[in-house]
């Protein structure tokens, strides 16, 4: 089992067995929309990604601007496809580690609506993405791997599946394209029961000192890429209008309102987190400010 990888981000399509897909075609024939693929439309506006106040863009020409949201809405797309693809390995992994006949049911509906849902977002991408190392991606990979069952619950159920329903749910809420908004909205139940259920079993877990340790370090790294701001967004910027100074991508974080950005996300992860996460883990997440975001300065 150890030799398996379950993120499996490098997992090659099949190029040759017909046969297959179309078996798998006719299985998710409830995921099929007619879709514009990110080449020929826009999702997200300059408003909604919070570009109308970065001086930089409002000078850019057309182009220019162009470039940055294109990059920035492949970005989202692409993270949202990534996300599902390891939910798909994750909820195939639980599968097996599962220590009833109820929790093994459970995760095979569970891994059902994460290969609906990786079906229902590679529809709007216009070419399959190329796993490109993302820290964040990388980070989510890495936990996918864990055998410590309390670990693979914390993180995925109860932070990014609690995550994801928020972050859908202002997507959908921001969308410029119907079909776009319809297919994130019906993320959103699944999303929720995912959630739920490893908040549920995790209020009954007896945690192990080397789970505590692990969830302890796992969620300091996670944060911290929080308190770090929207990054993705400054590198879609510096793909449209080239080299950036240091003093350009400060004033850039400082228009975005990075500390305001992060602290908004940040308070709601705690907010998730106080109810169900070992009090132990939250005292030392809270001494070492790990809910404090970090200024435009020290997020460049």
């Amino acid at each position: 089992m150890n030799s398996l990888n379950f993120s499996s981000y490098n997992l090659p399509f099949s190029s040759n067995f017909t046969p297959l897909k179309k078996i798998l075609k006719g299985a998710l024939k409830d995921s099929n929309h007619n879709t514009s693929p990110l080449n020929e439309v826009l999702y997200w506006d300059a408003s909604f990604l919070g570009l109308d106040q970065v001086s930089i863009f409002q000078e850019a020409n057309q182009s220019e601007q162009f470039i940055i949201l294109q990059k920035a809405n492949r970005d989202l797309l692409e993270e949202i496809y990534w996300v599902e693809h390891a939910g798909v390995g994750y909820m195939s992994k639980m599968l097996l580690l599962a220590d009833s006949r109820e929790e093994r049911m459970l995760y095979s509906l569970f891994a059902a609506d994460e290969a609906t849902h990786l079906s229902q977002i590679q529809t709007f991408l216009d070419k399959p993405p190329i796993f490109n190392g993302d820290t964040f991606l990388a980070f989510m990979g890495e936990i996918v791997e864990s055998f410590d069952k309390a670990l693979l619950m914390t993180l995925v159920q109860l932070v990014l599946e609690g995550w994801g329903f928020s972050h859908y749910r202002s997507l959908a809420k921001g969308c410029l394209q119907q079909n776009m908004a319809t297919t994130l909205r019906g993320f959103l139940e699944a999303e929720s029961r995912h959630h739920a259920a490893g908040v549920v079993t995790l209020q009954e877990w007896d945690y192990t000192p080397e789970s505590l340790e692990s969830i302890y370090y796992a969620l300091t790294e996670f944060l911290q890429m929080v308190q770090y701001g929207p990054q993705r967004l400054l590198n879609a910027i510096e793909q449209g209008k080239g080299y950036l100074s240091r003093t350009n991508k400060v004033q850039i974080l400082e228009e975005l309102q990075t500390e305001i950005y992060s602290q908004q996300r940040l308070d709601l992860l705690r907010f998730m987190m106080t109810d169900s996460l070992p009090p132990s883990v939250l005292q030392r997440l809270d001494e070492q400010d790990s809910f404090k975001p970090f200024s435009a300065q020290q997020c460049v």
